[in-house]
């Protein structure tokens, strides 16, 4: 309907309207998805009993984020033996995606990131770059302990 010059109704408008802010309200959401996996040096956290060290080490973060979101099927492991050392992984606004487990922290156990890749109380093998890097960075921290109830927090 054309009224003083306008081709478009009021309702026409108010779809077009509605399909703008429906486009910019999925563009904002889609942000932290995509910044949640992308891990820059510091982004990701080891903490051990009282103390925590950013994980500067770009190779550490890459293995970190190929392991919890953008590799290929991460590889189950069997699990490390209750009393073994642990540390958890701490994102900085204090979420714990899992923790890391075992001598040589080569075993990540989901806290419930990424539900449809892990499966509750499975171990996943930790790439050798970034166990290599744990280690290392763990070196100034003093672990926890594995016990039931840390293995429960699996989701």
């Amino acid at each position: 309907m054309q009224t003083g010059g306008e081709t478009t109704t009021g309702r026409d408008r108010h779809r077009g309207l509605t399909t703008v802010a429906l486009v910019a309200s999925l563009a904002v959401l889609s942000v932290p998805n995509a910044t949640a996996k992308d891990f820059k040096p510091g982004d990701v956290k080891l903490c051990g009993v009282g103390k925590c060290a950013a994980i500067m080490d770009p190779a550490t973060t890459n293995a970190l984020e190929s392991l919890i979101y953008t590799g290929g099927s991460p590889q189950r492991v069997g699990a490390p033996h209750l009393g073994a050392a642990y540390f958890k992984l701490r994102f900085d606004n204090r979420y714990v995606p899992g923790i890391v487990a075992a001598r040589r922290l080569d075993r990540f156990l989901s806290y419930g990131v990424v539900l449809e890749r892990f499966r509750r109380g499975s171990w996943y093998r930790v790439p050798p770059a970034g166990a290599r890097g744990l280690r290392i960075l763990s070196a100034g921290l003093r672990p926890f302990r594995l016990t039931p109830a840390a293995v429960g927090k699996s989701r």
